[in-house]
């Protein structure tokens, strides 16, 4: 039997503010995968203690939640950009019930089709998906034997690193000449980060919603870049990429770029 959700809608869509279960170890929301439809989920509270006391049975398995609050004029924000991270459903969870609705019934998923390839925002959902799950498994501080489908996990993500685009981070040198014509001669610097050992990182992401939180009041422009060109544009002095620094932050040595390229070709 269907059920008329339109009535739950309308009341999301009224409400001054919802909050919302994001991984610690990922700074995203929670990705849960239904057991039965095997639908990616996030998952949305009332209140507060509505989302502590779901964390519980997270926190026994070392999994850190924590609850970030949306007001009503970031909601549509909000819902658009789990598309970019391959979610389909959401769960409301209010005082009285929890309700499953379907992300394209709340908000509409952007067509491209119609877009020429080069004009297409540079996407990587399955990727992104796949990450997020990973992190959240592989960060946990558990013994790697008690750590659930993480060899799975790890073979997925390492399947859609190699099939997908990416965008790095560019700064264009100061002086005469266009921007095409800086790119052209590659008249331009990257950006580096350092972990706590000091090792040198350079970052790259998944989609412009990452790039965007990295590059958020800087001058750089986004540049995309195929799996197999990544091993060629790395900074000598790099160990590898970060891949999404400011959210799930994989990192990606340079082996492992190397080490993908053969086994997947």
């Amino acid at each position: 039997m269907t059920v008329d959700k339109s009535f739950l809608i309308k009341k999301i869509q009224k409400r001054e503010a919802m909050i919302v279960a994001y991984c610690s170890y990922t700074n995203m929301p929670l990705v849960v995968c239904d057991p039965e439809t095997f639908n990616d989920q996030v998952w949305i509270f009332e209140t507060e203690a509505l989302l502590q006391e779901f964390a519980k049975k997270y926190t026994e398995r070392k999994v850190l939640l924590k609850g970030i609050q949306y007001k009503n004029d970031q909601f549509l924000t909000f819902f658009s950009s789990l598309f970019t991270m391959g979610i389909n459903e959401l769960v409301f969870v209010d005082e009285g019930s929890t309700t499953n609705i379907e992300l394209t019934d709340l908000v509409r998923q952007p067509d491209y089709s119609k877009m020429k390839p080069q004009e297409r925002p540079l996407l990587n959902p399955e990727l992104q998906l796949t990450g997020m799950y990973f992190m959240q498994e592989a960060a946990r501080p558990v013994p790697n034997e008690e750590k659930e489908n993480l060899k799975e996990l790890e073979e997925e993500l390492a399947a859609n690193m190699v099939k997908s685009r990416y965008i790095i981070a560019i700064e264009l040198n100061e002086g005469p000449g266009t921007d095409a014509e800086k790119l052209k001669n590659r008249q331009y610097r990257v950006p580096i980060l350092k972990n706590k050992k000091e090792e040198v990182l350079q970052p790259l992401f998944t989609d412009p919603l990452e790039f965007q939180k990295f590059a958020k009041g800087k001058k750089m422009k986004a540049l995309a870049v195929p799996y197999g060109e990544l091993a060629k544009i790395l900074a000598k002095e790099a160990r590898g990429y970060m891949l999404n620094p400011v959210g799930f932050h994989i990192l990606m040595p340079r082996e492992l770029l190397m080490g993908l390229s053969k086994r997947f070709q």
